[in-house]
């Protein structure tokens, strides 16, 4: 006899919560924040209850330990375990086995697999994987530990939010996870030779979504979930000075070292071309992040200054800064005191990154959170606050898509304001074209959308990056 659904999921999710029980190997791809934890978790209360499972093996980002904890606790009666930092904190979790959930960050996979394996083998067991977009790189520790335990697991799950983090590249060793090679290749050289172009670009995407279609199941926000609104705004802004000045020198000698290649030759260069890019972004956001003898104001700090002046006005209001760059972190830190900021990034401690989170969102005082979207892009609800600022942005669209969403999420209930800062005639803006880009290409290919241009299946565009990096006046 079925059990009847838990009072409080959606009708969505409950659809969920079947398609993964019918299933031995599923993919979960919905929109963040539509509940693919708790969906899961009522999956594995059905199926430890009917005696079809022992519990699950959750591997998770490190930072999403306790969020796993907390969502167990509201959800379910069934015991968890935490793996700790540190080798002897996993080791006392390994002594008892007697909880249902076992919960492990991805970096301590590869050196707890033997006891992973024997505990998967123990009793019937699923293995999931949450954010699972952190095996996207085939020939990384993380991914070779995980795939290793695959077989061992009596059914496997994958839960993300963005499975083509940057491009479709990213799918195949989350499928290959699922299925052993069965849709998508048995190798990752099998799926580039069959996908890839040698030009840089993609073919054959309609295929690759349909089977992706096959074994994964994707919801968005629309149509399920009544959310509010969530509205995107430009601001421009202008370099001027010292800052103008260094952005250029840099820009024009970035624009030499381009216009000197043929096509062939950037596609080759590609990865020391966007690093130099990067270092753009950083000069166009912040000067001081290269160069400690600039003194100014940047001109993106002096336009969230007035961001900041409008929208904190209404006294319940709050607000998170998004900064890709962790030296911009202490620099707003400082410069908003008056607004009692906490911050999120990288080498936080779990404990001081637990407080930030509970003080932003419980304290009235506390009116700001400066955050890297890196750190902290994935599984947190911060849903106290309902704008969210740019900084700036780099190429990473996983980071940008799963940060804009802490904020708009069940639990939401005013509209969502997204401000993205951009320098006028700078790497911004071919980081705003290239993120488009690449959202319009993740987007067909998980079946958001059902078209997509020719031009969007070709990513690297020599002509385009000459273009945007002539010189002023050039």
């Amino acid at each position: 006899m079925t059990t009847p659904p838990k009072p409080g999921l959606f009708p969505f999710q409950r659809d969920g919560v079947e398609f993964l029980r019918e299933r031995t190997a599923a993919g979960l791809f919905d929109d963040p924040g539509l509940g693919k934890t708790k969906q899961v978790i009522e999956v594995l209360n059905r199926e430890v209850e009917a005696g079809a499972l022992g519990g699950a093996v959750v591997i998770c980002p490190n930072t999403l330990k306790t969020t796993w904890s907390e969502e167990i606790e509201r959800h379910s009666t069934l015991r968890y375990a935490v793996f700790g930092a540190g080798r002897k904190a996993r080791r006392d979790t390994f002594r008892s086995l007697r909880a249902h959930f076992y919960i492990i960050n991805y970096e301590a996979v590869a050196a707890e697999l033997a006891s992973l394996r024997a505990l998967l083998r123990f009793k019937p067991m699923a293995l999931v994987l949450d954010e699972s977009h952190r095996i996207k790189t085939p020939d990384a520790k993380v991914t070779r530990a995980v795939l290793d335990l695959r077989r061992d697991a009596a059914r496997r799950y994958i839960l993300t939010g963005t499975p083509v983090a940057n491009k479709p590249e990213d799918l195949w060793s989350q499928m290959y996870f699922l299925d052993d090679g069965s849709s998508l290749g048995a190798t990752f050289d099998e799926f580039r030779a069959k996908y890839c172009s040698a030009g840089g670009g993609y073919v054959r995407m309609e295929e690759l979504k349909d089977r992706i279609a096959s074994i994964t199941l994707r919801r968005k926000k629309e149509g399920n979930v009544d959310l509010p609104p969530k509205n995107f705004a430009r601001v421009s802004v202008s370099l001027r000075g010292e800052q103008k000045r260094l952005y250029e020198a840099m820009r024009n000698e970035l624009a030499v070292w381009v216009r000197s290649m043929t096509g062939e030759q950037v596609l080759t260069e590609a990865e020391g071309i966007l690093a130099r890019m990067v270092r753009l972004a950083q000069l166009a956001s912040n000067p001081s992040l290269l160069d400690a003898g600039y003194h100014e104001t940047p001109a993106k700090i002096e336009a969230l200054d007035r961001l900041l002046t409008e929208y904190l006005n209404v006294p319940d209001e709050k607000l998170i800064v998004w900064t890709s760059f962790v030296g911009n972190i202490s620099v707003l830190m400082k410069r908003y005191d008056q607004f009692r900021p906490v911050c999120l990034y990288g080498e936080m401690d779990g404990r001081a990154r637990d407080r930030a989170i509970a003080d932003f969102k419980r304290k009235k005082d506390v009116r700001i959170m400066v955050a890297n979207p890196a750190a902290a892009r994935e599984g947190l609800t911060l849903t106290v606050a309902r704008f969210a600022v740019y900084l700036d942005r780099t190429f990473n669209l996983v980071d940008f898509l799963q940060s804009q969403d802490r904020i708009h999420r069940i639990s939401q209930h005013k509209p969502c304001e997204i401000v993205l800062l951009i320098a006028e005639r700078t790497v911004d803006e071919f980081i705003e074209f290239a993120l488009a880009q690449k959202h319009r290409l993740a987007a067909f290919v998980q079946g958001d959308t059902s078209q997509i241009a020719p031009l969007d299946l070709v990513l690297q565009k020599p002509d385009v990056l000459r273009a945007l990096l002539e010189p002023v006046g050039g």
